[in-house]
């Protein structure tokens, strides 16, 4: 078909029910990964946020579609033509708690990409700029920057204890929590959905602030807009100088990136720009692939006292309320769990916070669950099979469940096995999540090939890539090697009251390396900004 989502297997058959897939193949383990923080499942979820948001329509009064009622589906006339819910009758948790229908609206699609502006085969909106371009912090309209901005000396709005702005157009409770609690104003829309989302984006907000007065003083000449535009840019660059050099390696390894072309470089100047490369968001990175870091996510959150004290919070109590910062000031608590704090593993196990629990608010006991709604969305936007993402990848296109232990353990290979009836029709994420991660790096094959490839994209493709030669928005040499001073570890120094932190703050301690330094000392490199003393500003 044309837009017609996903719904039969190889055979005709209807697929198995993703919340049965859900409940058998994805579920809920405490693994803490060994070598990463909390920091790496953090900044895939604002990098994620960056660079995809496949909206879904709303009633004319802007009101959410709601294809469930009394834990039903809708029918008739009611019923309206983007819904498809999740069937959950009978479901071993949502089922005794009257929860036999999950809400999901499928998502709108785009005019298509010739010269005619036609529809053709149903490709997913993307209303985000789809660049590493501090969106999160900056909004990709120029009204939602408007909105941001305070129009003098360059800065960005803020709130009371120096956090985000606060929304005057939700104007009450953040998503009806009967806490006399407010919703927080950013970049993206997203920002309130969980404590550790809300806390990056304060941070970064800081920092901006932070450069923002630094070149005011050096410049003080300048305008605000002049100020602003140059903050910007130096934001841009030292986030795409943490995500490629130091939490993309992580990701998919250090000889992955040198096989895609996306190392960075010591020193000078890089060349990599390709005119015809396509940078644009790839269907399966977005809706599968790049999902990767809901395995990662720890279903209750440590939170760290300057004093040493730690209290725990469930994040099922926190979702689209930010009252932790808001009402009890833990920011510094959050953020020093980035780095005190571990990673849950790279597999197929996630924490039942996310499977039972999302969103829930505090007049029920449930939630609902984003493994079945990562799957929904993946049918519904008619990406690849895993299969097919092998094949495309490298790897033999698997003729039978046996074939898949060349990256699947045995015991997930059965569950596989248990719940599709051919190796053809088993969905990307689930397959990609369940593949063992290759040496020096986090993902698994197939995540790994879909994510390295879009990043090359992302830097191949992007003519303002922030350490290019001989582009109109090309650093001086100078000026790009301050950028590089730039590190995860001086950002949290810089703008959260922490005073120590470990120099790879995507990285745990141990007694040999990697030890917590001070924040004032040398150990981790701070940028001067000198560089720009008497510089013509980008605006």
């Amino acid at each position: 078909g044309v837009s017609a989502p996903r719904t039969r297997g190889a055979d005709g058959f209807p697929l198995p029910n993703v919340r049965h897939v859900s409940n058998t193949i994805i579920p809920d383990f405490d693994i803490p990964d060994q070598t990463f923080t909390l920091s790496v499942m953090q900044w895939a979820q604002f990098t994620d946020h960056d660079i995809a948001h496949v909206p879904f329509p709303h009633m004319e009064s802007g009101e959410g579609i709601q294809c469930c009622m009394n834990g039903r589906p809708v029918t008739g006339p009611l019923r309206h033509p983007r819904c498809w819910p999740i069937d959950t009758a009978g479901d071993p948790f949502f089922g005794p708690q009257g929860g036999g229908c999950m809400n999901f609206v499928r998502s709108m699609v785009a005019v298509g990409a010739g010269s005619d502006c036609t529809f053709g085969y149903a490709e997913q909106l993307n209303q985000l700029t789809h660049w590493l371009d501090a969106s999160t912090v900056y909004g990709s309209e120029e009204e939602e920057q408007r909105a941001l901005r305070e129009f003098r000396n360059g800065l960005l709005k803020t709130s009371g204890n120096n956090l985000l702005p606060i929304n005057p157009n939700q104007g009450g409770l953040c998503e009806g929590r009967n806490k006399g609690v407010l919703c927080y104003l950013a970049g993206d829309s997203r920002v309130n959905e969980q404590p550790g989302l809300t806390a990056i984006h304060t941070l970064w907000v800081r920092q901006h602030n932070r450069v923002a007065r630094d070149l005011q003083n050096l410049n003080p000449h300048w305008s605000d807009e002049a100020v602003f535009q140059e903050t910007r840019r130096i934001i841009i660059a030292q986030i795409q100088h943490i995500t490629f050099n130091e939490w993309l390696p992580i990701i998919v390894g250090d000889s992955f990136m040198r096989s895609f072309g996306i190392n960075t470089i010591p020193s000078g100047y890089s060349f990599d720009y390709i005119p015809n490369f396509n940078p644009s968001m790839n269907n399966e990175f977005s809706t599968a692939a790049f999902r990767f870091g809901h395995t990662l996510v720890q279903g209750t959150m440590s939170l760290f006292s300057a004093s040493g004290g730690v209290s725990s919070v469930r994040m099922r109590d926190h979702f689209n309320s930010p009252h932790l910062i808001q009402s009890h000031g833990l920011l510094d608590d959050i953020v020093r769990s980035f780095t005190q704090l571990p990673i849950q593993s790279f597999d197929p196990f996630v924490t039942q916070e996310l499977s039972n629990h999302l969103f829930q608010t505090p007049k029920f006991n449930f939630g609902m669950d984003l493994m079945s709604l990562n799957l929904h969305r993946g049918r519904d936007h008619g990406i690849a099979t895993y299969n097919d993402i092998r094949h495309i990848c490298g790897l033999p296109r698997a003729q039978s469940f046996k074939d898949l232990l060349d990256q699947i353990s045995p015991e997930v290979v059965e569950r596989l096995a248990s719940m599709y009836r051919s190796v053809d029709d088993i969905d990307f994420f689930v397959g990609g999540l369940a593949e063992r991660s290759v040496s020096g790096g986090l993902l698994g094959w197939t995540f790994l090939c879909v994510v390295g490839d879009q990043f090359a994209r992302l830097k191949k493709g992007d003519r303002f890539f922030y350490d290019l030669g001989g582009q109109p928005g090309s650093f001086t040499e100078p000026q790009l090697e301050e950028i590089r001073r730039t590190s995860w570890a001086r950002i949290i120094c810089d703008n959260a009251n922490v005073e120590a932190v470990q120099p790879l703050a995507f990285r745990q301690t141990n007694i040999r390396i990697n030890q917590p330094v001070s924040c004032q000392g040398p150990n981790i490199p701070r940028p001067n900004w000198a560089q720009w003393l008497g510089e013509r500003p980008a605006a």
